[in-house]
């Protein structure tokens, strides 16, 4: 079995056991990812040690959200999009350690949805696509508004543009699941006109359980009804003028 035992112990804190085939997942990923990185710019993470905090633990703070919402909803997988993923975080972590999971992960530079799509191939990731397109752009397509039961995104854009970018996509009920920094209580106080002109409402905003990830934590946002027609804005008009 592969060796992670930084992210084994930190998995275990969040009550997620990884098994053998998700550890040699996690393994080839960081391999393939600091490969990648090397010519194009997926992460500023590349000790291996960080990797396994900081990317994918990390990542896995929203498993315990994931497992809650499927308990309430158990009749299908979620169906989860990540939204601005770059080098896949946190959507891939979450997908190998929750394989039944659909995910999308969504990704405006081409360079970046090339080494997705190598990922999820290299990492046998049933049920995972990753799509070259703007959220802004993307959510006023049939195919992709309201069509998600759950949708994220790491280090895209502050509360109030990322909720723009990012409700449109989520079905009424559905779940937005946003790691943010210490200062996340402040963010979301930001939001609180984007909530309401989005029609949702903010559900929490959860520190992380365990020391490591101290410096994340975990805003969570529920889509009460349809976002309104108009929005998203058109692209560089959310992060322009935030709602």
């Amino acid at each position: 079995m592969t060796a992670l035992p930084t992210l084994t112990r930190l998995a275990e804190a969040l009550g997620v056991a990884l098994d053998a085939t998700a550890l040699d997942r996690f393994a080839r990923y960081r391999d393939l990812l600091l490969d990648w990185n090397r010519r194009i710019n997926l992460t500023r993470v590349t000790e291996p040690t960080e990797v396994e905090i900081r990317l994918f633990a990390d990542s896995l703070l929203l498993i315990p959200y994931l497992r809650r919402f499927r308990e309430a909803n158990p009749d299908n997988p979620p169906r989860l999009a990540d939204v601005g993923a770059g080098g896949g975080f946190p959507g891939l972590p979450l997908k190998i350690a929750m394989p039944d999971l659909d995910l999308t992960l969504i990704e405006a530079t081409g360079k970046k949805v090339a080494f997705l799509d190598a990922a999820i191939a290299a990492l046998d990731l049933a049920g995972a696509r990753a799509v070259h397109g703007r959220a802004e752009e993307l959510a006023h397509l049939p195919d992709y508004r309201g069509r998600f039961d759950v949708v994220t995104a790491r280090a895209v854009a502050r509360m109030p543009t990322l909720l723009e970018y990012c409700l449109p996509l989520l079905r009424p009920g559905g779940w937005g699941l946003f790691p943010k920094g210490r200062d996340a209580q402040d963010e979301a106080a930001e939001a609180a006109n984007a909530l309401a002109t989005l029609h949702a409402r903010l559900l929490a905003v959860d520190p992380a359980p365990v020391p490591e990830l101290a410096g994340t934590a975990i805003v969570v946002v529920e889509q009460i009804k349809p976002v309104p027609p108009k929005y998203p804005r058109r692209a560089g008009l959310p992060a322009k003028r935030p709602l």
